[in-house]
C-alpha cells in the first residue's frame, strides 16, 4: 500500500546564496516540514503568487543586487497572507530592517543564528498551522524545552491542543497510525501524563494560570 502524502504547508526559503539556501532547507526538512526555494526576489514572488498552501516564509532580506529586495518580497506575500509566519533573515542589526521586518509581522534572524532561533521559528509555523493564537504558541514552545520534545512530538501536543482529530493528523502529515501511536506514547510519557485529554487540560490550565498572574503583574513559575 502506498504511503498517504502529507499535506502540511510547506515553507518558502530565499536566498541568493546556494549554501545558506541548502544550509535553511535542509533544517526545516529536518524539522519535518516541506520545503520551496526561490534565489531571487522575481522567483519568490512567482512562487508565492502560484501556491496557496503556504505555512512560512524565510527570507534573507538582501537578493543579489536588491539590498532590500527580500523585504519587498515579504511586502508582497503579506498581500496576499497577512497571517503566515514569516521571518526576514540578514547580516546586519539595521534598524530600519528590524523596523520594516516588524511592521509586516515578521521575526528577524540575525546572522549568525543557531538551531535554536530557528526552532522557535518554525514552532510558530506548526502553532500557526494548527490554529492556535500567540499565547497558546508560546506555551507550548516553553513545554517543548521543558519536555525535551522532538519537532514531531511538538508539531503533535500543538495540533491536540488546537482540538483536532488523530485522523486529520494522520492525514496532513502522512505518517501511519502505528508511528502516530508511538509518538503519542513518547510524548505522554515525556510529560508524565497517562491520556491525551489530561496532557490538553494540563496545558490549558497552566495557560490559564499564567495569564492571571499576568494580570496580576506576578511571574509564572
Amino acid at each position: 500500500m502506498t504511503p498517504p502524502q502529507s499535506t502540511m504547508g510547506p515553507v518558502l526559503v530565499v536566498d541568493d546564496d546556494e549554501g545558506m539556501r541548502r544550509m535553511l532547507s535542509r533544517f526545516v526538512k529536518q524539522q519535518l516540514r516541506p520545503v520551496r526555494i526561490a534565489s531571487t526576489a522575481d522567483e519568490a514572488i512567482a512562487q508565492i503568487g502560484a501556491h496557496d498552501d503556504w505555512a512560512g516564509f524565510l527570507i534573507d532580506v538582501s537578493l543579489g543586487a536588491a539590498y532590500h529586495g527580500g523585504l519587498e518580497v515579504l511586502a508582497a506575500a503579506r498581500r496576499v497572507f497577512p497571517s503566515v509566519p514569516a521571518a526576514i533573515v540578514s547580516a546586519s542589526n539595521s534598524r530600519d530592517v528590524i523596523n520594516r521586518a516588524a511592521a509586516l509581522s515578521a521575526t528577524f534572524l540575525c546572522k549568525p543564528f543557531g538551531p535554536e532561533e530557528l526552532n522557535v521559528f518554525l514552532e510558530r509555523v506548526s502553532a500557526a498551522d494548527a490554529g492556535l493564537g500567540e499565547r497558546i504558541e508560546g506555551r507550548l514552545h516553553v513545554l517543548a524545552q521543558k519536555w525535551n520534545l522532538t519537532p514531531r512530538e511538538t508539531d503533535i501536543l500543538g495540533w491536540l491542543v488546537a482540538g483536532r482529530t488523530k485522523e486529520a493528523y494522520l492525514t496532513r502529515s502522512g505518517i501511519t497510525a502505528l508511528s502516530y501511536r508511538a509518538l503519542v506514547g513518547r510524548l505522554l510519557a515525556k510529560a508524565d501524563a497517562t491520556r491525551t485529554s489530561d496532557l490538553v487540560a494540563n496545558v490549558l490550565r497552566e495557560e490559564l494560570r499564567a495569564r492571571r498572574l499576568a494580570g496580576k503583574g506576578e511571574e509564572p513559575t
